[in-house]
């Protein structure tokens, strides 16, 4: 079993750094106008939004009821890839 503190410490990265990126990339779109940049922008704002769902979810959901939170995470995390294919392919 992994520690609390390795889930926290990691949600914790996961969370900062999506947020980091997500302001990194407002301001590029800012810059640039390009709606492939505004998709990116919304894929790292829904990582960030994951990484808060995450982090409150360690704290208010007890362990053994994690099987049930993974479902609608994977869903999250096949939107934030199709967004940011949508933005590879979009010409």
């Amino acid at each position: 079993m992994i520690p609390t503190v390795i889930y926290n410490l990691s949600f914790a990265v996961l969370t900062v750094l999506a947020s980091a990126l997500f302001v990194i990339s407002l301001l590029a779109y800012r810059r640039t106008k390009s709606s492939k940049v505004m998709m990116v922008s919304i894929a790292f704002f829904l990582f960030f939004l994951k990484g808060l769902w995450l982090t409150y979810h360690l704290f208010t959901v007890p362990e053994d009821a994690w099987g049930t939170f993974l479902l609608p995470v994977a869903l999250f995390d096949s939107l934030i890839l199709i967004i940011l294919y949508l933005s590879l392919v979009k010409g």
